[in-house]
């Protein structure tokens, strides 16, 4: 399929960034449905990951912010896992306008089951790359998301 896309495209670090990304999605979805979590994914993990350890709830857009989400992607993930009883929304204390998301026990301890389901998912796929790319990689990924965060500051 990638011989079908234009040369600056195949070369293109938002591209195969993506697509790579995209690919590892697949699989670990993939493993956690074989293991019995149809009702959680990468995205919701990264929310409850950020949610863990914050005794007093985060606020949304900061949330998203921290994440690199969207506010309009993190609204259908944050309904789904408050459905699921995985996360709470409350009323912050110092604003009552404003709300406060926390993690429940119970999202914990889904975080915690699926964690080790997509690790072992994780270096299944990774044992097929190389080691020396797999360095390279992680240093790319390092640079390239402080980079972003050099360029984005006010």
């Amino acid at each position: 399929m990638a011989a079908h896309l234009p040369r600056s495209l195949r070369e293109s670090p938002l591209i195969l960034t993506t697509r790579a990304a995209q690919a590892l999605s697949h699989h670990c979805r993939e493993a956690l449905t074989q293991a019995g979590f149809d009702d959680i994914g990468a995205p919701d993990l990264a929310v409850l990951a950020a949610l863990e350890g914050v005794e007093e709830g985060e606020n949304p857009s900061k949330l998203a912010k921290a994440l690199r989400y969207e506010k309009s992607s993190l609204t259908p993930i944050l309904v789904r896992l408050r459905e699921a009883g995985l996360v709470l929304q409350v009323k912050d204390p110092k604003d009552a306008r404003a709300l406060r998301i926390t993690i429940t026990r119970k999202g914990s301890r889904r975080r915690k089951e699926a964690e080790v389901v997509i690790e072992r998912a994780t270096h299944a796929l990774l044992r097929e790359v190389p080691k020396k790319v797999l360095r390279h990689h992680a240093e790319f990924c390092e640079a390239l998301l402080l980079a972003a965060e050099r360029v984005e500051k006010p």
